[in-house]
């Protein structure tokens, strides 16, 4: 039955609100909280159908404080631009509500309307543009949705010496390429596949669906250890493209928690057994994820004018 259902799922949460009990279950049903994807309400007493996804909300439970201020890079009327810190959600979600950019933003500017207008990956950090009004707010969504902001990151990778995995055909051969530069960059090109469910991208036959441009790539001293860090321009929107691109290559993205584990097994099919993630009280907020927003360049939705922006990361 979906109640006896809906109370497993709650009852088991490592994290749970103590008044989030089976009444409060009954409670959601009552109210029509508990939906179908096609947002048909469900009754307690319906037979779910294996393979069904539900949708309700949980009663949220204290969170473990995430470390590093939310800093403005830019504000104006229309736009607030920010510096996400690492370990930070953009939206609220699973373990993750009010540790979550949108929420903390909200409250540190004492703008209730703001809204993220793209997202990041709760372990990359950089610039996350948000808007202020929500009469401007589909101008820039759209903006991201058609792809025309041009985005630069950085990673950090383990030297070639020191590569965990060895890379995947085609790309076996890379340390032998002439150096990337912006005149003359590297096109790495693959097919991914992310399924609803599934934690990790898979790397599938098929024609190339995801273009990575590497525009740079340099020797650092990072924290007493030399690293390689890479200028990375995605040209798709491919979940944890530029993550499984790295690790394609053999070099996972430094303190990735999920694809410096992953097998190349996994890297390839969705049958093999994928890391567990971290619990949220259990992550170590000393050793961020190696990825960082580094630039977003665009046209000005409302004015035409070029916005640049450059985290401090």
């Amino acid at each position: 039955m979906a109640k006896d259902f809906l109370w497993h799922l709650i009852s088991s949460q490592r994290h749970r609100a103590k008044d989030d009990d089976f009444s409060a279950v009954l409670d959601r049903f009552a109210a029509g909280e508990v939906c179908l994807d096609s947002g048909t309400p469900i009754a307690p007493d319906d037979v779910l159908r294996p393979g069904s996804f539900i949708n309700f909300y949980r009663r949220p439970a204290p969170e473990r404080p995430v470390p590093g201020e939310i800093t403005v890079l830019h504000q104006d009327r229309d736009i607030v631009v920010i510096d996400k810190p690492p370990f930070l959600a953009t939206l609220p979600r699973g373990q993750h509500i009010t540790e979550t950019a949108l929420v903390k933003a909200r409250v540190q500017l004492g703008i209730p309307e703001l809204s993220p207008s793209h997202r990041l990956d709760r372990h990359t950090r950089g610039v996350l543009l948000m808007t202020a009004r929500p009469e401007v707010r589909g101008a820039y969504q759209t903006m991201f949705e058609r792809r025309i902001p041009h985005k630069v990151y950085e990673a950090l990778t383990p030297l070639p010496d020191e590569a965990p995995f060895a890379p995947i055909a085609p790309l076996a051969d890379w340390r032998s390429w002439d150096p990337p530069t912006p005149e003359r960059p590297w096109r790495l090109e693959h097919c991914m596949s992310k399924t609803r469910g599934h934690l990790s991208t898979v790397l599938t036959d098929g024609p190339p669906n995801a273009l990575t441009v590497v525009s740079g790539l340099r020797t650092e001293c990072r924290d007493g250890h030399d690293v390689l860090v890479w200028r990375l321009e995605p040209h798709t929107g491919k979940t944890h493209q530029l993550r499984v691109v790295l690790r394609s290559l053999g070099l996972p993205i430094l303190n990735d928690p999920l694809y410096t584990e992953l097998t190349d097994a996994a890297l390839f099919s969705m049958d093999a057994p994928t890391p567990r993630p971290v619990y949220a009280e259990d992550e170590d907020f000393s050793a961020p994820m190696g990825l960082i927003a580094k630039e977003l360049h665009f046209p000005d939705p409302l004015t035409g004018q070029q916005r640049q922006f450059i985290s401090n990361f």
